[in-house]
């Protein structure tokens, strides 16, 4: 009886954001890493410190038409968050990540997309 009664005052762990949201781009395979690692740098994320290496490291060895997906457990704006990526092996060199997560999240990576893809441009 007094485990139950313990138990009803534990405090519940805090649970991620649910994923609601995707966004996708087509990268180069020499730009993932420099994407991911500007991503792990953005103040609102609280990723992993392996987390640009893990999935970079993994791409050189996909094949064509290849899909392997991550699943990061970290935080955003203060709150657990999860963060799936899905990258596809669309041709020679020519990954597409698609990212899945809580729409907040996804806004900040689309605006984090848009910067990478503008610093590539030009």
């Amino acid at each position: 009886m007094l485990k139950f009664l313990t138990d009803l005052f534990k405090p519940e762990a805090p649970k991620a954001q649910p994923i609601t949201s995707e966004t996708s781009m087509s990268f180069a395979s020499i730009e993932v890493a420099p994407f991911l690692t500007q991503l792990t740098n953005n103040p609102r994320f609280g990723l992993p410190a392996n987390f640009a290496a893990s999935i970079a490291d993994g791409i050189p060895s996909m094949a064509l038409d290849e899909t392997l997906r991550w699943k990061i457990e970290g935080g955003f704006d203060g709150a657990l968050v999860e963060l799936e990526i899905e990258v596809f092996m669309n041709g020679t060199d020519a990954p597409d990540l698609t990212f899945f997560s809580s729409q907040a999240a996804i806004e900040e990576i689309e605006r984090e997309l848009t910067i990478f893809a503008a610093a590539m441009e030009g």
